[in-house]
């Protein structure tokens, strides 16, 4: 993908933010898959950011501007403003969206450096902006676009889909059918979790400290903004919450209160249910390592699956 230029952003700009004088792009860190540019203009109250797409993903493009349109309505504000986007036929020849740069700086940034009640306090904005999030109900299950792909009636039958989609791909790719068997042998045996599920709601899916802003102020951080919406999806928000406590929170204990209380309840069987996502998650990210090429990624992932289901 080629690099965003000065000249391009400052074209960008000059419809969706008049009289913005563009002094330099620069590359953000993320975006596998994506490029993501901040443009810094001489007014860092107009900075920008730019997240540019493959030829062939327009649909991501009206995805997010869907999704973020859906979280406004329902009264979501810590987001960045929408200002300009095109399609593969545009200014650069691929699908852009250009949105306001959103204050602050991720989580992911700051939380080696916080102190505990700190960090707690964090945890518990998020987990209460995660809550109000899976206030948003859906009508089914499944991977959302602009709308929902191959809709499944119950939570089981979108987590044993996903499942056989993305182990087969493991199997077929390594051969490994023990693991395999396995991993099917485990969920089997512990499907009755997905039916704790209420109904399907609104999910980030994608909600660890990388796409969550803050705010330094003098009482300590303040949440700010939500990023990154390309991944959600409608479901069970246990599989929210898993994703969260698998990529952030890991086993630190005051992340882990911060974000229950802020969610206003311990769910119930949560550890059981974690792990029994986690699991199904743990091949997903291998598929999607293995599509891009990242291969030293996938043994980890493997052996990580494999501790899940020994670990029970």
């Amino acid at each position: 993908m080629a690099e965003l230029t000065r000249e391009q952003a400052a074209e960008m700009m000059r419809e969706a933010v008049p009289g913005a004088r563009v002094l330099a792009v620069e590359r953000m860190d993320g975006g596998i898959e994506t490029g993501a540019y901040e443009v810094v203009c001489a007014d860092p109250l107009q900075n920008a950011v730019v997240k540019v797409y493959g030829k062939d993903d327009g649909w991501k493009l009206l995805k997010e501007i869907g999704v973020y349109r859906l979280l406004r309505e329902n009264a979501i504000e810590l987001l960045p403003k929408l200002l300009g986007g095109a399609g593969p036929n545009g200014l650069l020849g691929l699908p852009y969206l250009l949105m306001s740069k959103l204050p602050g700086t991720t989580v992911a940034a700051i939380s080696g450096t916080l102190p505990e009640p700190e960090l707690k306090d964090v945890y518990r904005q998020m987990g209460a902006l995660l809550a109000r999030i899976h206030t948003i109900g859906q009508e089914a299950y499944g991977y959302l676009t602009t709308e929902i792909l191959d809709p499944q009636p119950t939570n089981e039958a979108q987590m044993q889909a996903t499942l056989k989609r993305v182990s087969q791909s493991y199997l077929d790719t390594t051969g490994d059918r023990e693991l395999y068997e396995a991993a099917h042998k485990y969920v089997g045996e512990r499907a009755e979790l997905f039916s704790l599920c209420r109904g399907p709601v609104l999910l980030h899916n994608d909600f660890h400290e990388g796409n969550v802003i803050v705010t330094q102020t003098p009482d300590g951080p303040v949440l700010s903004g939500l990023i990154d919406v390309e991944n959600a999806m409608a479901g069970d928000p246990i599989a929210d919450l898993s994703k969260t406590h698998s990529y952030s929170v890991g086993d630190n204990r005051a992340k882990l209160d911060g974000l229950f209380e802020g969610y206003g309840e311990v769910p119930i069987e949560w550890e059981r249910r974690f792990r029994l996502f986690q699991v199904i998650h743990s091949f997903e990210l291998w598929d999607f390592f293995c599509g891009i090429g990242v291969q030293d990624k996938l043994d980890p992932i493997a052996e990580e699956i494999r501790v899940l289901i020994t670990a029970g």
